[in-house]
């Protein structure tokens, strides 16, 4: 007679139960007690069990029966390892209180060093872009963002949370004495034999100092155009843009939108020994070959201003600025495009037309705009749906109709129905006949009607073919876009 097939469900698992049983064997058998009663103990196994098997785990129980039943063997693995991560955290958490409780020297910790280095592994593992440490009254939280999406990882008490803090300021050669100002920081690590770059930013609060950390991997094909899922037509144009002497490409869109990902991989496209590229940025997120990079330094006087002048003097042929702030930085970046240069730059803006606005907003000539501008991109991040359990639906709303996919939720998603994020963008071209209606002062739906008559997709209508290719949901699309 073959065991029933359940579903195991996290919060009706026992933990008393599977800390009866050797981890070893558990997962070595694939086995996972998780529930009792009077009689009997509920031992779920990733596969068909022999009798010995039974037998064994009989002798951990020995006042009660054992009822096999099976389950998913990811599932039961990936408890299992939740469940042994769990262990792990806590003993690394007795070693550190043990350490602050009978040592006076604060820096000479190792419990904190593996409890950081376990916290930076499972960041990897999850695939998270960001590390947020945030204290309370009475503990403090870490959360992992992943795909766009916080949630939490672990809570920790006040101890633990200074000493960790104090250790990452060390790693990062910050002031560790000062907690009332906002400080930023950085430092590399390498996990499973690869190499990480970690941006660090603190921010005084009430209970404490936010700490976030940005997760960079120097991943070799991360910065290429061709794996930023652009359209190919819009590839193709956008190869041919950054190859021309001069002119103005923005890219817009809120953080975290991926702005800097697509202009180091245009850099990236185009660096020679032949062009000479200066960029002055605030932070640097990615080292390039080739490439002369600036990190802004405002206290020291280096602020974004001061380095575009500067940058102009240093005979550049391409130029990045890392955002557009103010009139002033706006007015050098038209300019130095009209004087051979070719200028990057990120300003924020909803889409691609929008750009033209602000830019006007900020203080800027239309005939300079007309003149300097080549291109703007407008972009956005959508989560991309999990292939092994995405099941089709039909939507029917005032603005959608048809057949899409859905989120589910699975063992190889871990529940989210999600893995993985991609670009949905809008391309801007600006040709002689945008030109012109920019230097007549055209409004903004001039504009779109003008350039929706000449082939421009808007992000929404990307998306929503990505949607239809099974790629993403309409959930996601509308959670991202509206």
């Amino acid at each position: 007679m073959k065991a029933e097939f359940i579903e195991l469900k996290t919060d009706k698992i026992n933990p008393n139960l599977y800390k009866q049983m050797p981890l070893m064997w558990l997962k070595t058998h694939c086995a996972l007690p998780f529930k009792e009663d009077d009689e009997f103990v509920f031992i779920a196994f990733g596969k068909e069990c022999e009798k010995q098997i039974l037998d064994k785990a009989q002798e951990f129980f020995k006042h009660k029966f054992i009822k096999a039943v099976r389950a998913s063997k990811h599932q039961i693995l990936g408890l299992l390892s939740e469940f042994e991560l769990k262990e792990k955290i806590t003993t690394l958490i007795n070693e550190l209180k043990f350490e602050l409780e009978n040592s006076q020297n604060s820096q000479d910790k190792t419990a904190v060093s593996k409890l950081f280095e376990l916290i930076i592994a499972q960041s990897v593992e999850k695939r998270a872009s960001d590390i947020h440490i945030e204290p309370d009254e009475s503990k403090a939280m870490i959360r992992f963002r992943v795909d766009g999406v916080l949630s939490e990882f672990i809570s920790i008490e006040p101890a633990i949370y200074q000493a960790l803090i104090f250790y990452i300021k060390l790693l990062a050669h910050l002031n560790v004495a000062e907690q009332r100002k906002a400080q930023d920081g950085s430092f590399s690590l390498s996990v499973n034999a690869l190499k990480y770059d970690f941006r660090l930013s603190t921010l005084p609060l009430l209970y404490g100092e936010s700490v976030v950390l940005r997760v960079l991997e120097h991943k070799k094909d991360f910065l290429n155009l061709e794996n930023l899922d652009f359209d190919g037509e819009n590839l193709k144009r956008f190869k041919s843009q950054i190859h021309q002497p001069f002119g103005l490409i923005l890219l817009t869109g809120p953080t975290g939108s991926g702005k800097s990902t697509t202009l180091y991989a245009a850099l990236n496209e185009i660096k020679s020994v032949s062009k000479k590229i200066i960029t002055a940025e605030d932070p640097i997120e990615y080292r390039l070959p080739l490439v002369q990079q600036i990190a802004l330094n405002e206290k020291a006087g280096l602020d974004f201003n001061n380095a575009l002048r500067t940058i102009l003097r240093q005979d550049p042929d391409i130029i990045v600025i890392g955002e557009i702030r103010d009139e002033e930085s706006l007015d050098i970046a038209l300019k130095s495009s009209l004087t051979g240069h070719l200028v990057f730059s990120t300003l924020h803006t909803n889409d691609a037309v929008s750009a033209i606005a602000r830019m006007l907003d900020m203080g800027a000539k239309s005939y300079l705009i007309a003149s300097a501008l080549s291109l703007v991109i407008a972009q956005r991040l959508v989560r991309k749906l999990c292939e092994h359990c995405k099941i089709k639906s039909y939507k029917h709303t005032s603005e959608i109709k048809g057949e899409f996919y859905e989120a589910v939720g699975c063992e190889h998603c871990k529940m989210s129905g999600y893995i993985g994020r991609e670009v949905v963008s809008e391309f801007l071209f600006i040709d002689k006949n945008i030109a012109e209606l920019i230097r007549t002062n055209a409004k903004a739906s001039e504009i779109l009607a003008y350039a929706q008559k000449n082939g421009f997709k808007s992000m929404f209508e990307v998306g929503l073919q990505k949607a239809k290719a099974g790629i993403t949901s309409i959930d996601e699309l509308f959670r991202v876009m509206k």
